[in-house]
């Protein structure tokens, strides 16, 4: 080895100074897990940065870094110099100092974009400066996803060598109002067409910069399920429809066949009721649009109730919270931030498990033991195995999640033949109410923040809380003879339907009741409209007559094609009262009132009811007495012979 060819390379391997001069290979590094960072902090070198990532009306970024390097020693030297970005493809790279260019080289491995800079003259002395400039383009920072732009800047890994860093981000004013960014920047300006934002150097270590510009994404879907009834009798059958929650708003248009019923189970999933005759299939339809935000936007759960606590902190299948592996774990991380931190730094997804023909879900405990072999089912598993375990709620999501790089966002729920799904957990906040997560996109996307926010781009098709295992998806009701076929269809649209949130209400009652004598009265609800009612409550009321039981009861959330009928008791007021009445009934925004005639107590005789009652009365004395005439008379004949 020659003074020549010598240079410092990333992991700082160094040699005796007396015997040869070291090698510094200076390394700046994006994307990286926390985990490696420590062999940086050696202090030989100094760097200070200007970087600006200018964005294009199409959405390629091109991004200039200015860097000055300071030599803090007299016996090292640098002569290259080594970026690199994990996850993030580039183009066009170039480099030159005052000198002129400079020679560049561009490799991508294990994922990791790795760019050398190799210099025209060398650092040598202590307090020498070397300034130059490294250019290059990605199209994978900025994303277009339907009426909303996305930009993912990878994290800042931390280094002593950075004395400073600055970070521009240039943005189109045309792509619209910021809907968040992560974290907040330290300025903020409108520059003509541009519109710019700086974070720095201590933002950028603790998390890469995500920004989404546009208020909402809606989009259209289309499911089809397959129903079959191999029994020689009727059975009822159930499939289930996307859910409204905290981040999306469902409008269904249609469903064909419509069902007879959609109910709401213990976890909020919506299940379409059918009847299916002996031997019948049934093949069903569905469509609507879905509006996603990237927040919570409402909170439909107001609270858990005690039972509900123990339901979602108890173990399940692929939840093992009762073993010690999982409970120790729990134990030393205790908050969900902390838990989603492990679960995304210490799990490595594994892509050969995508080419298996069906991956086989191996759950929480599993993943911990075999941390380098995880898919996004594993990520979800340990994620509510370890926060149930730490006494927090949590469950697991099942939905389509729209992504246009799988290496950077991977999908990886397979069960569902040709369709193509995803899970991330949720856990739950006293005052948001359910929280999504997604720790495998925080994993493969190189540390972005799934976990202060979500993306516009996850749609909950399942809830899953009560049990591990279901309810299925969308996409998993399939003929057994063509399980490749596609029953998921989601695309962009631009906007939603006009959304009509119609209740039918409907009285079951008697024109006339007697005073004195207590009536049940039955309220019927069905949803008709194309959107739930949430939180509104059925109210029944009478200016005369007593209602017994509750007046009014609260109906967390109605979706369409739903119906619900209460009963309620209504006391007959005074013995004696001869008088006209109104029931009103009201729910969400509508109402209806029944006319009720009330007689007096003595005119039970006059009611035909009455009167065919009575007739029917003396008719079955008369025949009573008669049969026990003749019973009698049979047995004096028997005892006198």
């Amino acid at each position: 080895m020659t003074p020549d060819t010598r240079y410092m390379t990333l992991d700082l391997m160094r040699f005796a100074a007396r015997i040869f001069f070291p090698i510094l290979f200076l390394a700046i590094t994006y994307y990286l897990p926390l985990t490696t960072l420590d062999a940086f902090a050696q202090g030989e070198f100094q760097t200070d940065y200007q970087v600006t990532y200018a964005v294009g009306l199409n959405g390629t970024t091109n991004i200039s870094q200015n860097i000055t390097l300071k030599n803090k020693t007299a016996n090292y030297y640098a002569d290259k110099f080594e970026l690199k970005i994990g996850s993030v493809k580039v183009e066009n790279v170039q480099a030159k100092d005052t000198t002129g260019q400079l020679s560049t080289d561009v490799k991508f491995e294990g994922n990791t974009t790795i760019i050398s800079v190799k210099f025209n003259q060398r650092v040598i002395g202590i307090d020498k400066t070397l300034p130059f400039s490294l250019s290059y383009s990605s199209p994978e920072i900025v994303t277009r996803s339907g009426q909303i732009w996305e930009i993912s800047i990878p994290r800042l890994a931390k280094s002593a060598d950075i004395a400073s860093y600055t970070a521009k981000v240039s943005v189109p004013v045309i792509f619209g109002e910021v809907a968040f960014t992560i974290p907040k920047p330290e300025g903020q300006t409108v520059l003509g067409s541009q519109q710019e934002f700086t974070f720095t150097k201590e933002q950028l270590f603790q998390s890469g910069i995500a920004m989404s510009f546009g208020k909402n994404q809606v989009f259209s879907f289309e499911l089809k399920y397959f129903l079959e009834n191999n029994n020689l009798t009727n059975q009822y059958d159930y499939i289930t429809l996307p859910p409204d929650n905290t981040y999306q708003r469902i409008v269904l248009q249609k469903i064909e066949p419509a069902p007879l019923d959609v109910t709401v189970d213990t976890d909020g999933n919506f299940l379409a009721k059918y009847k299916l005759l002996p031997r019948q299939q049934l093949n069903v339809t569905a469509k609507g649009n879905v509006e996603v935000f990237s927040k919570p936007f409402r909170k439909i759960e107001k609270e858990l109730t005690s039972e509900e606590k123990e339901r979602y902190t108890g173990p399940q299948k692929y939840w093992e919270t009762d073993i010690a592996l999982v409970k120790d774990k729990a134990n030393e991380l205790k908050t969900p931030q902390a838990i989603y931190n492990f679960v995304a730094n210490s799990l490595s997804y594994n892509q050969e498990r995508l080419k298996q023909p069906k991956i086989e879900r191996k759950g929480a405990a599993s993943a911990l033991l075999t941390p380098n072999d995880a898919v996004c089912m594993e990520f979800t598993d340990l994620f509510v195995a370890l926060a149930r375990a730490a006494g927090i709620p949590a469950r697991e999501v099942e939905g389509y999640a729209f992504t246009q790089n799988e290496r950077l966002k991977p999908l990886s729920l397979t069960f569902a033949g040709g369709d193509i799904l995803h899970a991330w957990p949720e856990y739950w906040d006293d005052n948001l109410g359910w929280i999504q997560v997604d720790p495998t996109w925080g994993s493969t996307s190189g540390g972005l923040d799934y976990f202060n926010k979500l993306d516009f781009n996850h749609i909950t098709f399942v809830q899953r809380g009560s049990s591990s295992t279901s309810p299925l998806p969308p996409g998993s009701y399939k003929r057994q003879d063509n399980l490749q076929e596609r029953n998921v269809f989601v695309s962009f649209a631009q906007e939603l339907p006009i959304i009509t949130s119609t209740p039918q209400l409907s009285l079951d009652i008697p024109e006339k009741i007697l005073s004195g004598v207590p009536v049940k009265v039955t309220a019927n609800i069905k949803n008709i409209g194309s959107t739930s009612i949430i939180g509104e409550e059925i109210i029944l009321t009478s200016t005369k007559l007593k209602i017994i039981t509750k007046a009014k009861e609260q109906i967390k959330i109605l979706p369409p094609y739903s119906q619900k009928s209460f009963e309620f008791s209504l006391g007959g007021g005074k013995l004696f009262s001869d008088s006209q009445d109104t029931l009103v009934l009201s729910y969400g925004g509508v109402e209806i009132s029944h006319p009720i005639k009330i007689l007096p107590i003595y005119k039970l005789v006059l009611l035909p009811a009455f009167e065919t009652a009575l007739i029917i009365a003396l008719i079955l004395i008369v025949i009573g007495f008669a049969l026990y005439y003749k019973i009698n008379k049979r047995n004096l004949k028997f005892h006198q012979k």
